[in-house]
């Protein structure tokens, strides 16, 4: 479920960003749930996305999740709080791979907000195979509100 209020709020409060960020929509992710605290996305893994030995390549993995928290960390951008936000940016963002995804897999990216504070956001996310649900990779990370 896609919040197109919330959604267009933040459009409106910070026209000069992009959703999804240019460099992720190289990988043609696709958002599928934006709401307060949330965000979800869904791609398919390339075979030019791969490392030597054909699996996703771990920085692939990490670009998913990085674009997916920080989306979710946008979607609390609306409380008063952060009426002068000029951009945010990830701060820390720890990540653990769990089993490999291949060419052709479909996966779902999860992201949430754990809490949100007057500079930092903290989020944590994972990605999962969709069909299977078997767990792929889950990160921590902290996003800084620049003022």
């Amino acid at each position: 479920m896609i919040d197109e209020k919330l959604f267009e709020q933040l459009k409106a409060a910070a026209p000069h960003a992009t959703f999804p960020a240019p460099f992720a929509q190289k990988f043609n992710i696709e958002i599928t749930e934006f709401r307060e605290g949330y965000a979800h996305a869904e791609v398919t893994v390339d075979e030019s996305w791969t490392n030597p030995f054909g699996i996703a390549h771990g920085g692939f993995l990490f670009t998913m999740l990085d674009e997916i928290l920080g989306t979710a960390c946008c979607s609390v951008l609306m409380q008063p709080i952060y009426a002068d936000t000029k951009f945010l940016s990830t701060t820390n963002h720890d990540i653990f791979f769990h089993s490999p995804a291949k060419p052709g897999d479909e996966l779902l990216i999860k992201g949430r907000v754990n809490s949100a504070r007057k500079n930092l956001i903290f989020v944590e996310g994972h990605i999962e195979q969709k069909k299977s649900g078997v767990l792929v990779a889950e990160s921590k990370g902290i996003w800084f509100v620049k003022r």
